[in-house]
């Protein structure tokens, strides 16, 4: 679909902004997240060329398009619908919200798959997309490939069962994992690997999990990653939302 230059603002309310996404045409999407500044926390190499990169959770897709302008051949991934949520309570608010939203391909363009679309169009990018959801990460999935760099942005806390979805994000690994996950921290139990369950107090229903430091590096442990690192830690701003600002920690896995 062709869009006209000077509509392209108007034209981008039609998604759900997750990130602040640089359309390289002088206009920067209303994204609830603006990561630009921060963007040296995640520890991406600076000259990506030649490498594979797959961004897990792509959301508006700006860790994507940056690995991508770092030189790297990418593939972002997400859901395909917003009913594949791994949602508290399962089936039975599944059917709920599928008869709130009623049109569910519709609501789907445009909360999970629109805004990712509209800016590689506009950027005229080259990311390849992939509809799937963490669960079924595999090589099979990408016809046998695995990849240099593996990037899971902020889907730790979304994800029911994250041992296993760590499984598979290190069945795709070639080199290197990178994960950003809430966290928190109680004084004196640094060393216990720890998780807070969200459960029904979060009002959406997508959250189920916060977990400690210690708890993220044992999880990967379990999932096979070979050397855990932590590379950073930052607390991510609601932009909309200037008191929610979320505790990040940063970790790298080795295969």
């Amino acid at each position: 679909m062709a869009i006209e230059a000077n509509n392209v603002e108007e034209d981008s309310k039609a998604y759900y902004w997750y990130h602040c996404v640089d359309l390289l045409n002088g206009f920067v999407t209303d994204g609830d997240y603006d990561l630009r500044d921060q963007i040296g926390q995640f520890g991406f190499p600076e000259d990506m060329k030649g490498l594979t990169a797959l961004d897990v959770g792509r959301a508006s897709g700006y860790f994507a398009f940056e690995m991508e302008e770092r030189g790297a051949d990418v593939t972002a991934c997400d859901i395909p619908s917003f009913l594949d949520w791994d949602f508290v309570g399962g089936p039975k608010h599944r059917q709920e919200l599928a008869a709130q939203v009623g049109d569910v391909e519709t609501y789907s363009r445009q909360q999970i798959t629109g805004a990712f679309e509209f800016a590689r169009w506009q950027r005229k990018s080259k990311v390849k997309a992939k509809l799937i959801n963490a669960y079924h990460l595999s090589p099979e999935a990408f016809d046998g490939q695995k990849f240099d760099v593996v990037f899971a942005g902020s889907i730790t806390s979304h994800l029911r069962d994250p041992i296993l979805a760590f499984e598979k994000l290190h069945s795709v690994t070639r080199g290197k994992c990178i994960i950003s996950a809430p966290t928190f921290e109680i004084a004196g139990t640094e060393q216990v690997p720890l998780m807070w369950l969200v459960g029904t107090s979060d009002s959406d229903r997508r959250s189920w999990w916060s977990v400690n430091e210690k708890a993220l590096v044992e999880m990967l442990k379990c999932a096979c990653f070979d050397r855990i690192e932590i590379h950073s830690r930052m607390e991510i701003a609601h932009r909309r939302l200037p008191d929610l600002k979320v505790p990040h920690v940063v970790v790298h896995a080795y295969v």
